[in-house]
């Protein structure tokens, strides 16, 4: 194996040529202050507080998309029940107004069945009325005639119609 040897420093015409080459910096600001001066804790407090800044934004605009999920979901829904409610309250109409109808049926022929059967009893009274006028006519007949003969009621038969 052959061994590397380090490279030379460069010389300064071979910095003019190799311009993008990464060189360290020797600034001392650049460099990192150590971990226990005050620069170092501003520096991490700094850090920490754009950390919590992020996520209270991040935090924040979740929140904002869920609500406005929620809100649109709730949109809908509340779209879909109104269509339910407004399905359900014109069955409710159609089933009332075949029922007022079926109810509007049912009292006309009650009413129908009422006046049948006043005709009904009216004529009935009358065929009572006529047979009560003829049986009456009988009876005046029968005692015109034992008056006219002298006959006596009790002679008539007990089982005989008057």
């Amino acid at each position: 194996m052959v061994a590397k040897q380090p490279p030379t420093a460069p010389s300064a015409a071979a910095e003019e040529i190799n311009s993008l080459a990464i060189v360290p910096s020797t600034d001392q600001e650049a460099l990192p202050p150590p971990a226990d001066t005050p620069a170092a804790v501003t520096v991490g407090r700094t850090r920490r507080e754009e950390v919590e800044t992020k996520i209270a934004a991040w935090e924040g605009e979740e929140l904002a998309r869920i609500g406005s999920r929620f809100r649109r979901q709730k949109a809908i829904i509340d779209g879909w029940e109104g269509e339910q409610v407004e399905k359900a309250n014109a069955w409710l109409k159609k089933v009332e107004r075949k029922l007022e109808e079926k109810r509007a049926r049912a009292a006309e022929k009650m009413r129908n069945e009422v006046a049948a059967a006043r005709r009904s009893a009216a004529e009935r009274r009358a065929e009572a009325g006529g047979r009560r006028e003829e049986k009456v006519g009988r009876v005046m007949e029968l005692a015109r005639v034992m008056k006219l003969f002298g006959r006596d009621p009790s002679k008539r038969s007990f089982f005989k119609s008057i």
